[in-house]
């Protein structure tokens, strides 16, 4: 390309020679000529047009014509650092550039300045580094992600650390307390049941860092069964109106034009999120308030229905500017919550996760002195007819329903004989212990191939319950009531085995199953909850004999 109609002046071919061939090597880059006298562009690359979007007349018209289609953040930067250059020593400039494109175009672009031939021209060389600064700018972004993930992840540890500190130092002096209280028995039994409450609330804590965890590494697997959201409702009322009661609070549940009420879904961790809204209202409502919980039918087309659960309360109520920070872990509006209400900073951040899990989102409405109102809207399928006559048949519907089964069995420890694998000597002492103060007698066998073999060599009858350990060294619980199962003796398939284990979550409970076993408890063992297992075992046990 030649220069621009009557205003060359320069008669040095030199110039544009040298201009000329810098451009057949240059590919898509845009460069320019420029005298420096008067910054006068002598020579413009023919690709200027299509690269910047600027007819190269009105530059030569106006030099500073690129820098008013720098974006606003970069225009006065670019104007800083051309008023301070020297003109001597070569000049880069980095802005982005928004050409005159229609549609517009958003550009990265670099901009190389040095003098040429005897300092009398500035050779100026215009890259498109879109693509590269793309690049670069999501490096950057994942690397702000990550810096900010291991923030996170130390600030989580800190408070955790103190989280559980607190508890522990609190459990450690009431033992120490006790030790000097040994001869007053009204002042030990006092030291030892406040050391039972810290470590009630201790295994608490490390129960929803485990929900936590799981949660956010996707380990959390939903259960799609059938169920009767009116038992839901019936039982969310029977859990809570003792407590509500005694509160001196007025609790209602109530389910308000819900139409389509037999649904698949995880029950269990849609109760799960209930408990946790209604927990949390009748914490922070004092005597004389209200606390509703309402089931409301919003719409439903062939297979899916949704629904709004709402949780109101009459309570203290949060600082609306609080809200966009409730689920986060260990968030509370201030330092004085826990001392006076309690919990562990971790129930509304499980509670998200579970809803977001389900596909479904949460509203808070809240003022300070007016109570909150936390309503979640949830998609469930609808249940089959087939899945529908099934709860019926189980008893597991409103119309058929008479109390939890387990509620209704008894089941007497008192002479029991039982066989109980457990690797962990002192797990195995505080368990014997306690279930012969029962009246019951224990074997242990410290391992999977140990208590196959010592049920397999023991006699028709000899052990009333097997209590199965999943964790151990050789192979698992699970895979030792697989093989007790397919041993060839009439009492391997009706011998009741409960899994005690550390791990109590859904999917452990169906692995648990899907081995053979009756039931799946927890550890530390709560004996009313393995007296409710067991008995449920021992009915099914029953049954599978008379078969």
């Amino acid at each position: 390309m030649g220069l621009f109609g009557s205003r060359k002046k320069d008669s040095d071919n030199r110039n544009y020679d040298l201009f000329e061939k810098a451009q057949q090597q240059a590919g898509e880059n845009v460069q320019i000529l420029l005298r420096k006298s008067d910054l006068y562009p002598v020579h413009i690359s023919s690709n200027f047009e299509r690269v910047m979007g600027v007819a190269p007349a009105r530059l030569i018209d106006d030099v500073e014509t690129l820098f008013r289609f720098a974006a606003e953040d970069d225009y006065a930067t670019l104007k800083r650092q051309a008023k301070n250059w020297d003109g001597l020593s070569p000049l880069q400039l980095e802005a982005t550039y928004l050409a005159p494109t229609t549609p517009q175009q958003k550009k990265r672009l670099r901009v190389d300045v040095c003098p040429v031939l005897n300092g009398d021209y500035f050779f100026a060389t215009i890259t498109d580094i879109t693509a590269e600064y793309g690049k670069v700018e999501s490096l950057e972004k994942q690397r702000d992600k990550a810096v900010a993930a291991v923030r996170d992840r130390a600030d989580f540890m800190s408070q955790m650390s103190h989280e559980i500190r607190t508890p522990l130092n609190g459990i450690k002096g009431m033992i120490a307390l006790a030790q000097q209280h040994c001869s007053q028995e009204e002042r030990l039994l006092d030291d030892l049941s406040r050391a039972s409450d810290l470590s009630d609330y201790l295994l608490s804590l490390v129960n929803d860092v485990l929900d936590m965890s799981r949660l956010n590494s996707g380990h959390v697997e939903l259960e799609q069964r059938p169920f009767d959201l009116r038992l839901v409702a019936k039982e969310l009322r029977t859990m809570f109106e003792g407590q509500a009661s005694d509160k001196g609070l007025t609790f209602t549940v109530e389910t308000v034009e819900c139409n389509a009420v037999y649904l698949q879904g995880d029950r269990m961790r849609l109760n799960q999120i209930l408990v946790n809204f209604v927990s949390n209202a009748l914490k922070f409502t004092d005597k004389g308030g209200q606390v509703s919980v309402t089931f409301r039918e919003m719409y439903r087309n062939a297979d899916e229905v949704n629904y709004m659960i709402r949780v109101r309360d009459t309570g203290k109520g949060m600082d609306p500017r609080f809200v966009s920070r409730i689920f986060k872990p260990f968030e509370q509006e201030d330092r004085t919550i826990a001392r006076r209400y309690g919990g562990t900073g971790l129930g509304m951040a499980i509670t998200n996760a579970l809803v977001d899990l389900m596909n479904g989102k949460i509203v808070v409405d809240t003022e300070i002195g007016h109570g909150t109102d936390f309503t979640v809207y949830i998609p469930f399928k609808t249940a089959t007819a087939a899945q529908t006559e099934e709860l019926a048949e189980k008893g597991e519907m409103l119309e058929t329903y008479h109390g939890s089964k387990k509620d209704t069995l008894e089941y007497e420890f008192k002479g029991k004989h039982f066989l109980m694998a457990e690797d962990n000597d002192l797990n195995a002492l505080i368990t014997t212990e306690v279930l012969r103060n029962l009246g019951t007698s224990v074997d242990i066998a410290n391992d999977g191939p140990v208590v196959v073999k010592m049920f397999a060599e023991s006699q028709p009858g000899t052990y009333d319950a097997i209590l199965m350990d999943i964790q151990m060294p050789t192979f698992s619980g699970w895979e030792a009531a697989r093989r007790i199962r397919a041993l060839p003796r009439n009492d391997a398939q009706s011998v009741p085995i409960i899994a005690l284990s550390a791990n109590n979550y859904v999917e452990d409970a169906r692995n648990s199953r899907a081995a053979g076993m009756n039931g799946h408890t927890g550890k530390p063992i709560e004996i009313a909850e393995l007296k409710a297992q067991l008995a449920a075992a021992e009915a099914e046990s029953a049954y599978i004999r008379e078969k």
